[in-house]
């Protein structure tokens, strides 16, 4: 599992909490990696769905994201296996907080990748579907500048030694794995890795929705993105899928 063994007893000296505070989970124990302001800390979001029809690459676990997963795990070792705990943290926490993951469900159902799927809803992709999907992060392990969340442009992730080692070392394998899957890069960030590593030939997926607006509130251009971009979106999935 990756990390996670490593892990494991400083979990179970975690505090039994609704919601976790920055000091509880930003500590060294969980350190991977600092450079200047940059940190980035181990998290629960190892498991990997080889399954999936779809991938849905953020740019990092936020805080947010973080704590819902150590949340679960913490709420859920010892009673689950630890495949079933790591894919139900991930499942609880991807794209989990204010408004975004709605956002998100939303946008996949205009271009109907519900339809594609055979679902109702994209929303079923986080419930009794989760196993056509694959969430993950151009990195993996939350990143943080001065303990905020990391939001992909400074610095840039293909030109800090530290990021571009995850996105070499964690990324590129994972996506090996699950090669058949359609990937959605949300946001320009991830969307600019992706076509590296396409030009790169480090990945070999056939259908990548490039420019795909990332979902959060917070990303003022979404609706314009995304209405430029959505019957593009629509044909590549149709092109996929038929």
């Amino acid at each position: 599992m990756f990390f996670f063994n490593n892990y494991e007893q400083s979990i179970h000296q975690l505090p039994r909490k609704e919601t976790y505070l920055k000091e509880d989970l930003m500590k060294e124990k969980f350190l991977l990696s600092v450079d200047n302001k940059l940190e980035v800390y181990w998290a629960p979001f190892e498991y990997i769905n080889k399954e999936a029809k779809v991938i849905i690459l953020g740019i990092t676990p936020g805080w947010t994201q973080m704590q819902l997963a150590f949340n679960y795990v913490r709420k859920n070792i010892g009673v689950e296996d630890k495949e079933t705990m790591l894919r139900n943290a991930k499942k609880q926490a991807s794209f989990g907080g204010k408004g975004i993951r709605k956002n998100l469900i939303e946008m996949l159902d205009e271009i109907e990748l519900n339809k594609h799927l055979n679902i109702t809803s994209c929303a079923e992709l986080y419930e009794d579907s989760n196993h056509l999907l694959h969430s993950s992060s151009a990195l993996r392990y939350p990143a943080f500048i001065n303990k905020k969340n990391y939001t992909g442009s400074t610095p840039s992730m293909l030109k800090h030694p530290v990021l571009f080692q995850m996105i070499h070392e964690l990324l590129v394998p994972e996506l090996s794995e699950v090669k058949d899957a359609v990937i959605i890069p949300a946001g320009k960030a991830v969307t600019e890795v992706v076509r590296y590593l396409v030009d790169e030939g480090k990945i070999h997926n056939k259908t990548i929705l490039y420019d795909f607006p990332h979902p959060s509130g917070a990303n003022g251009h979404r609706k314009k993105q995304y209405e430029e971009k959505k019957e593009y979106f629509i044909g590549k999935l149709k092109d996929h899928f038929n």
